[in-house]
């Protein structure tokens, strides 16, 4: 087996026919050298065990059984650690390749000092294009909404459909394909997050660090969405505590405050016609606290 130039690291949970699926689309459209890193996040026993066989003969896949969900994070720092490319390919499960996607990430970033992280165009089950970036969080974006918020960042509106390589603030956490050296040298994902606003995080981080994060367009994945988890309000909660963690990260205790009160603002206005925005809106007030997190609700 020759040394691996990219290394895709996916997470399965309880989503084995995704993961699969995936693994199909790498191996028939994947020219360069490349092995499969698959972490599972404490699957059933059934689930595991499908992948495990489905696996057991090919030698450039590499099975990671974690002994309890640990998260988005931490699933995706475990395979890293493993992983011998000199690219990372973080990919969702749920997702599968319509292209030869990594070696068009790699031709297009591989000899630009400054691109460091990159994304694929997404695609849904219709073909159409679906947002593959997006900006980060801003008081100009709250108060003043996203057309503000563009023109003061000079980023691209995630509803244009780009035909060229482009830079952009923040791209999906379910297609981000790194430059290994960078990728270290940022101290990889932030294992605070359990799920959510990674993508946000890690961006911003890139970019703090002085590279450059670009949508290629000419790359291409299907992304279903929402494989592995359903939208409930435990998850919704998982979102506000995430995103309060992230706002409080990356802005002064000021402004974090500021966009902390926005959103609860906005909680109160949608608690009064949804129960499940009170129960949020109610949250809101005692603060978004780590604790609250799935990841302390597992047995």
């Amino acid at each position: 087996m020759k040394t691996p130039e990219i290394s895709f690291i996916t997470i399965n949970y309880n989503s084995a026919t995704y993961t699969q699926a995936l693994i199909q689309s790498i191996e028939e459209l994947t020219t360069l050298p490349y092995e499969i890193i698959v972490v599972d996040n404490n699957s059933h026993a059934n689930d595991r065990d499908a992948i495990t066989s489905f696996i057991k003969t090919k030698e450039h896949i590499k099975f990671i059984a974690n002994p309890y969900n640990c998260g988005f994070a931490c699933g995706n720092m475990r395979g890293a650690q493993e992983a011998k490319g000199a690219y990372l390919f973080f990919i969702n499960n749920d997702t599968k390749l319509l292209n030869d996607t990594a070696k068009i990430l790699k031709e297009y970033i591989e000899n630009k000092e400054d691109i460091a992280l990159a994304t694929a165009s997404i695609k849904d089950e219709n073909n159409n294009f679906v947002s593959s970036y997006k900006l980060f969080p801003s008081l100009i974006k709250e108060l003043l909404g996203n057309t503000a918020a563009r023109k003061r960042s000079n980023f691209p509106s995630n509803k244009v459909r780009l035909q060229e390589p482009t830079a952009v603030e923040v791209i999906s956490g379910s297609c981000m394909f790194f430059k290994r050296d960078t990728f270290e040298a940022i101290g990889g994902f932030d294992e605070h997050f359990f799920l959510y606003c990674e993508e946000e995080d890690i961006s911003k981080r890139v970019w703090n660090y002085g590279k450059k994060v670009f949508f290629i367009p000419q790359a291409e994945i299907y992304h279903k969405g929402g494989a592995s988890a359903s939208r409930d309000y435990a998850l919704l909660q998982e979102y506000y505590i995430s995103y309060t963690y992230l706002i409080f990260k990356h802005f002064s205790k000021t402004k974090a405050s500021l966009l902390y009160a926005l959103m609860v603002f906005k909680l109160f206005r949608r608690s009064l016609r949804n129960k499940e925005a009170k129960k949020l809106f109610v949250t809101a007030l005692k603060g978004f606290k780590e604790e609250l997190s799935l990841r302390y609700k597992q047995s």
